[in-house]
């Protein structure tokens, strides 16, 4: 991913010590996206300007107005408009006026919350011979590949960002001022490329709030670690809907929070 165009310098004062020091400092570029639905503006939003097209599938997919890759006819991005075009099939487009049409909940995280997710999941256990697990050292490994993946975090302090992982390594990595759309664009990518989830870790930089992890249980993700903290009613949201919510994941510490079945010593 290309992001470092994102990334402007100014020249700042900085103090120190009650002493005055003219520097540059790295800034994180924003604009506003504007999505189109078969050529009628449906959504914007304030993103960083990378990842578009899967920033723009994500959200359609984690709002439930896109089920599958093929709700979507055509998909196109117009850089210097700053606007994603996007067909959708007629039952997409249905799902896209109802959901227009009902009362969202504004989440925590800036995003909007699936009324669905505040209801109760019906249990879903996994079968032994389908259950992924990770080993306690490869949770701490994959929290610290994503802290060594955030240079531009480390350069602004500024991006939010999710990583989709194996166990052993990062496979693609998401970063967005917006820690919601960090994680539609996870979502998004995986719809487009048809990725399989069952086996796959998330690793996010955020606190897990109710709508984060709606998001994620939307990507069939089975296993989530942040070096942040997660909300109670987040926690019973991944309690019913079978996902392992791993916290506070930093140096040789880590909180397991729901099922705990996946996570073991060794193997």
């Amino acid at each position: 991913m290309d992001s470092e165009h994102i990334v402007k310098q100014v020249d700042i004062i900085r103090i120190k010590d009650n002493k005055k020091i003219l520097i540059k400092d790295d800034i994180i570029d924003e604009d506003i996206l504007e999505i189109f639905i078969n050529k009628k503006k449906a959504f914007q939003m304030v993103f960083s300007m990378t990842d578009t097209k899967a920033l723009a599938t994500g959200f359609l997919f984690t709002q439930g107005i896109v089920q599958q890759k093929t709700d979507i006819k055509a998909i196109e991005f117009f850089k210097t408009k700053n606007q994603c075009h996007i067909t959708l099939d007629e039952q997409a487009e249905k799902r896209l006026i109802q959901f227009t049409k009902g009362h969202q909940i504004k989440g925590s995280s800036g995003g909007t919350l699936l009324q669905e997710q505040t209801d109760p999941f019906s249990s879903r256990p996994a079968r032994a011979e389908d259950l992924f697990t990770i080993t306690y050292d490869q949770v701490l490994s994959l929290i610290q590949m994503h802290w060594d993946h955030s240079e531009l975090f480390h350069k602004t302090g500024a991006l939010h960002s999710a990583g989709l992982c194996t166990p052993i390594k990062m496979l693609a990595y998401y970063e967005d001022i917006g820690r919601h759309n960090a994680l539609d664009k996870l979502a998004g990518d995986i719809l487009l490329k048809g990725i399989e989830t069952k086996d796959k870790v998330a690793t996010i930089s955020c606190r897990m709030s109710l709508e984060i992890i709606g998001k994620i249980i939307k990507t069939g993700i089975p296993i989530v670690i942040s070096n942040a903290a997660p909300t109670l009613s987040a926690v019973r949201l991944a309690d019913k809907a079978e996902l392992t919510i791993i916290g506070f994941a930093r140096n040789s510490l880590f909180n397991i929070y729901t099922h705990e079945k996946r996570i073991a010593h060794h193997r």
